[in-house]
C-alpha cells in the first residue's frame, strides 16, 4: 500500500513538474511581435530566393500570426552574420538564420573566422541540393555513359581530366577527395570560380565539371556528349544513402566506387568524403533558432516549416531552388549538423597530408 501510494505522489509531482512545459508549448504566442529572419548574403541570390519563398507562408503557420522580415547580412560567405547570430540572436523565437554550406563548412574546417557553433543551435528544418560530377563522355572515357559504372571508371583511369575550381579548400573539395579515392588522375586547375569554371568546361578547356544538380539538368541535361558519372546522393530520415531523385539512374558516389574497386568505400578518407558531403549537400540549406530556445518553440516551428513546404503555393515553387530533394526537419537535420561541421582528428590529419601532397595546401 505504501509502495501504490508513494508511486502515485510521485506520479503526481512528474505530471506537476510537466504543466509549466505544457502549459508553455500551449500558450506560446508571438501576436504582435516580429519574427526576424536573417540571410548572411545580398538579395537576389539562391539563399535569399529560398528564405523569401518560404518567408511568403510562414507567418500563417506560427502561432499569433506575427510578421516575418527578412533581414540580409552579407559578409564573409555567410560567416558576419553566422557571428552575430551565435553572439547576440534572442532565444524567444523571434530570430531565425537561414545558414547554408558557406556557414557550415568553415566549421568543418576549423577555419578560425568561424566564431559560432551550429551544433548549439536549434535545427528546424534542412533544404538538401543535389550535386553532380559529370563531363564530356568521349574526352573523360566515359564508354559507359553513366549507366554502366565499371566501363566508365575504366575510360578515366586513362584519361586526361582537366577540371577546375577556386581552390583545394572549398566545398569542392568533396570531389577531389572522390576522385582521389578512386585513383583518378585529374590535372585541377585552380583559381577558376564555380561561373568560370562552367564557362572553361562549356568551351572545352575543362572536360569535367562539378554543379549542383538542378543547375546541370537545366545546361546539359539535353546533351548527348555530356554525361554524369556519379551524384552524391541523399540520406534519408532513417540514415540510408539513397540515389538523387532528380538522376535516379545515376548511381550514387559509393555505387560507383563499388562497381569500380569490387569493394565498398571506407577509411578515413571516405570519412573525410561523407563530413564534405552532408556539408555540401544535405546541409545546402538549413533554418536554424539560437542556442537555448526553448524544445517547445523548435517544434512549434519544426511544425510551422512542415506545413509551410507543403503549401501548394511554396510546394510548386521548390523545385525551382531545391531540385525533387526531400526536406529534412528537427533530428534528422541536427544529425546532417554534427556530421557536416565536425571533423575526427584522426580524418583532419589524413586530410592535410592529402592537400599537402597532392595541392601545397594545409587546413591548419
Amino acid at each position: 500500500m505504501k509502495t501504490f501510494t508513494k508511486r502515485v505522489v510521485l506520479g503526481m509531482m512528474a505530471a506537476t513538474m510537466l504543466t509549466p512545459a505544457v502549459a508553455l508549448a500551449d500558450d506560446f504566442s508571438l501576436e504582435g511581435k516580429t519574427v526576424t529572419w536573417i540571410v548572411g548574403f545580398k538579395e537576389g541570390g539562391g539563399t535569399d530566393r529560398l528564405t523569401r519563398l518560404l518567408q511568403s507562408k510562414l507567418s500563417e503557420h506560427l502561432p499569433g500570426n506575427p510578421d516575418v522580415i527578412v533581414l540580409n547580412k552579407p559578409g564573409g560567405g555567410s560567416v558576419t552574420a553566422a557571428n552575430d547570430f551565435q553572439a547576440n540572436a534572442p532565444a524567444d523565437g523571434t530570430t531565425l538564420i537561414m545558414a547554408s554550406t558557406s556557414t557550415f563548412l568553415p566549421v568543418l574546417l576549423g577555419a578560425s573566422v568561424a566564431k559560432y557553433d551550429p551544433n548549439e543551435w536549434e535545427a528546424v528544418a534542412g533544404f538538401a541540393r543535389g550535386a553532380t560530377m559529370f563531363g564530356i563522355a568521349d574526352q573523360i572515357g566515359a564508354k559507359g555513359n553513366g549507366s554502366d559504372a565499371r566501363t566508365d571508371y575504366e575510360g578515366m583511369e586513362k584519361a586526361s581530366i582537366r577540371f577546375g575550381l577556386e581552390t583545394p579548400i572549398s566545398a569542392e573539395m568533396l570531389d577531389l577527395v572522390a576522385m582521389n579515392l578512386l585513383g583518378i588522375d585529374a590535372r585541377v586547375i585552380f583559381g577558376l570560380s564555380s561561373k568560370d569554371a562552367e564557362a572553361a568546361f562549356q568551351r572545352g578547356e575543362m572536360n569535367m565539371n562539378t554543379d549542383n544538380t538542378r543547375s546541370y539538368l537545366k545546361d546539359f541535361g539535353d546533351d548527348p556528349k555530356v554525361v554524369p558519372v556519379w551524384t552524391y546522393g541523399v540520406i534519408d530520415e532513417s540514415g540510408k544513402l539513397l540515389r538523387d531523385p532528380d538522376l535516379p539512374d545515376v548511381p550514387t558516389f559509393p555505387e560507383f566506387y563499388e562497381a569500380a574497386k569490387g569493394d565498398a568505400p571506407s577509411g578515413l578518407g571516405y570519412t573525410l568524403q561523407q563530413n564534405l558531403m552532408n556539408a555540401k549537400v544535405m546541409i545546402s540549406k538549413a533554418v536554424m533558432l539560437p542556442k537555448g530556445t526553448p524544445d517547445n518553440v523548435q517544434q512549434i516551428y519544426i511544425d510551422a516549416l512542415k506545413a509551410v513546404v507543403a503549401d501548394p503555393a511554396v510546394a510548386e515553387k521548390l523545385p525551382r531552388e531545391i531540385g525533387s530533394m526531400p526536406v529534412n526537419f528537427g533530428e534528422a537535420t541536427q544529425r546532417a549538423i554534427e556530421l557536416g561541421t565536425a571533423m575526427d582528428p584522426a580524418v583532419r590529419d589524413w586530410a592535410n597530408e592529402f592537400l599537402q601532397a597532392n595541392y601545397d595546401a594545409s587546413l591548419d
